[in-house]
């Protein structure tokens, strides 16, 4: 595998654009020993001749030589740019940010992630919106919110989704369901029982949609806003659910218990992403959440 510096590209291209070994080594602050030994190297490296030597005309380039000057001063720019943009990063590291989180995402997720965030970064503030989608879309648009964490429903063509982790849909039951042992089940084996509708702007399509697409009609029960309370009613044996999400524990908040059991049909799941608005441009800082927010959720997420 050929490894070459950026400092033997900016040889080159100073060869190329001087057709001169001694004005290149001007250019580039080394010696004209020096630059000619770079350009043998890089071309018995690749094994191609990349300048023709003319006795007291200088260094012509050849025309495979001419593409890979084009590569390099393009590589060039590309690191000119990364450059520029981790000296911002490392002079900016301070202030205040504001993220949304979907609500039912905040209490797995949401702390951890700001807890590793600020040991990294101590001088950058978050604050955060708990919210659902409606709440977090709205706040995008208006610019009160720089980069939510949330599902890829309702989006519009001014936002931009970084995907992290695929969600598939999930039967929720009581421990007690004669299902519960199940390792899947058909939504056509529950449809006849009351339902537990997760009731949040966007949230209550998606669901609603899965048993339209299967042409099924759910007998919605009871409907809240609220994961836990969803799951409470499950655990009490007052229905089943549909959930993306599953918490580390089975056991609810008033010390019942739920499964949650992979569906057999092929259903629509939901992508859990990170969101920003593409005409907004980015401060560094934000940038810095982003990529760290990314590499957190990816890993939680993974297998």
């Amino acid at each position: 595998m050929n490894n070459f510096s950026l400092r033997m590209l900016r040889t080159l291209v100073a060869v190329s654009e001087t057709g001169s070994v001694t004005a290149a080594a001007d250019r580039v602050g080394r010696s004209p020993g020096a630059v000619s030994a770079t350009v043998q190297q890089f071309e018995e490296e690749l094994g191609i001749q990349v300048f023709v030597r003319k006795p007291a005309k200088g260094m012509a380039v050849t025309s495979y030589g001419k593409l890979l000057v084009l590569e390099a001063k393009g590589l060039l720019a590309h690191a000119d740019e990364f450059r520029s943009i981790a000296g911002a990063l490392g002079s900016s590291l301070h202030g205040d940010i504001t993220v949304g989180c979907f609500t039912n995402l905040a209490p797995m997720r949401l702390a951890g992630l700001i807890a590793g965030f600020k040991e990294h970064f101590p001088g950058i503030n978050v604050h955060i919106l708990v919210g659902d989608q409606e709440t977090l879309l709205q706040g995008l648009h208006s610019g009160t919110v720089e980069l939510a964490i949330s599902f890829d429903i309702g989006l519009t063509d001014a936002l931009a989704a970084t995907p992290l982790a695929t969600m598939p849909p999930r039967a929720v039951l009581p421990s007690s369901h004669p299902l519960a042992a199940a390792p899947e089940l058909s939504l056509a084996d529950l449809v006849d029982e009351p339902f537990v509708l997760m009731d949040l702007p966007y949230t209550r399509e998606y669901f609603l949609s899965i048993f339209h697409a299967l042409g099924l009609k759910p007998k919605i029960a009871y409907r809240s806003q609220s994961f836990e309370t969803i799951r409470t009613l499950v655990g009490n044996g007052l229905g089943y659910s549909l959930l993306n999400l599953q918490p580390e524990t089975d056991q609810t908040y008033d010390g019942t218990s739920v499964v949650h059991v992979a569906i057999r049909e092929n259903l629509p799941p939901l992508q859990i992403v990170l969101l920003t608005l593409k005409s907004l441009t980015r401060r560094s800082i934000v940038h810095t959440f982003k990529e760290y927010a990314a590499n957190y959720l990816r890993n939680r997420h993974r297998g």
